[in-house]
């Protein structure tokens, strides 16, 4: 009898819980992306051409991950949500964002099509999708403006795209005949400044224009901003060829921040002589065109290093081509090429790069 109440007990239980999850829905996705990648030094950079095995989220067409992704239905239009995305170094092995579990994006929401979204979390700033707009393939490959590039021994800030953010609060409109817009703010919880974004796409048949502007609030009060990144992009799809472009204007750069759309660690701009940078201003032009299961794509992207004032300044500038191949929806081959221009050109350690890889998603 003891049994027999047991194992209604588990029947009963089991068929509870197949209830509670009729109107949710766990997906369990991922993908792995490596590449090879051949670099030519500048020949003032102090470094020398080399071989490298990279994963994705070095100029492939996506970092590697896995992740969790689950809805669920709450009734009446509302919706709970859960993303956990954790990155991975396929060449090494290795965690990816420096070892954190979920370093790509942890977030908890609820959203509703009538009243927006709400997101708490790690999540990704406003300016990574503005910016992914703005080129072929979506910041992805050797034509990717949100690289940064190796200056003297040093890691230099090409366009700014951190691309994500801790602590996040983070409210989404909901979609008003193609026109959204999104909020964000994440305290620094004594430990950096805080950081506050907005932006807004308007998205319809073949055109696209977003933007979003982010900054910093000093972590001990005040009204001083620093790390000010305006962004804006545009494309249009006219079918056999797309057209992309977008500027980004960065003002008051500091290193100090913490959180936001700039959390590197230099900004020393080196040539021959060297200065601080306060302010770049940058910009980006190309296209992409689909034929067959073939998409090639081209692009020019430029900065303008300024220091506080403006007495002192360098260009430097990339150009690149690209193509990728489908064999399915889930596995791409690509290669790509790049030469720079400008100032730094002979600074740096990518003045020129190939490369060839391989995407498989799951």
């Amino acid at each position: 009898m003891h049994k027999i109440s047991l194992m209604t007990f588990a029947a009963v239980a089991a068929l509870a819980a197949g209830a509670a999850r009729a109107d949710s829905t766990v997906t369990l996705y991922g993908l792995i992306d490596v590449n090879v990648t051949r670099y030519m030094a500048g020949s003032k950079s102090g470094a020398e051409d080399n071989w490298a095995v990279n994963d994705g989220v070095v100029n492939g067409l996506n970092g590697s991950r896995w992740g969790i992704k689950t809805v669920e239905d709450l009734g009446g239009g509302l919706k709970a949500n859960v993303v956990a995305e954790a990155g991975l170094n396929a060449d090494t092995g290795t965690l990816g964002q420096g070892g954190l579990a979920f370093g790509r994006q942890v977030y908890v929401g609820l959203s509703d099509a009538k009243l927006g979204e709400i997101r708490v979390g790690r999540q990704y700033i406003l300016e990574d999708s503005v910016m992914w707009q703005s080129d072929p393939f979506g910041n992805a490959l050797s034509l990717n403006p949100g690289t940064a590039v190796t200056n003297k021994g040093k890691s230099l800030p090409f366009w700014l795209n951190a691309p994500r953010a801790n602590n996040i609060v983070q409210y989404r409109t909901p979609d008003f005949s193609g026109f959204s817009m999104q909020f964000q703010i994440a305290p620094g919880e004594g430990t950096a400044d805080r950081f506050h974004g907005i932006g807004g796409i308007y998205q319809a048949g073949a055109v696209y224009v977003g933007a979003s502007y982010e900054w910093n609030k000093p972590r001990n009060g005040g009204d001083d901003k620093s790390n000010e990144s305006l962004t804006i992009a545009a494309n249009y799809n006219f079918g056999p060829v797309k057209l992309l472009g977008g500027v980004q204007r960065n003002r008051n750069l500091t290193t100090t921040s913490g959180n936001g759309a700039f959390t590197g660690t230099n900004l020393t701009v080196a040539t021959d002589t060297s200065f601080v940078a306060h302010d770049t201003d940058n910009y980006t032009v190309g296209f992409e065109a689909p034929v067959g299961n073939w998409t090639f794509g081209g692009n020019y992207s430029n900065v303008k290093y300024k220091n506080d004032g403006g007495s002192a300044s360098a260009t430097l500038g990339k150009a690149g081509l690209g193509v990728r191949y489908g064999f399915s929806k889930m596995t791409f081959l690509y290669a790509s090429a790049s030469m720079s221009t400008g100032d730094l050109k002979d600074y740096i350690a990518q003045e020129r790069t190939v490369q060839l890889g391989l995407r498989k998603a799951f």
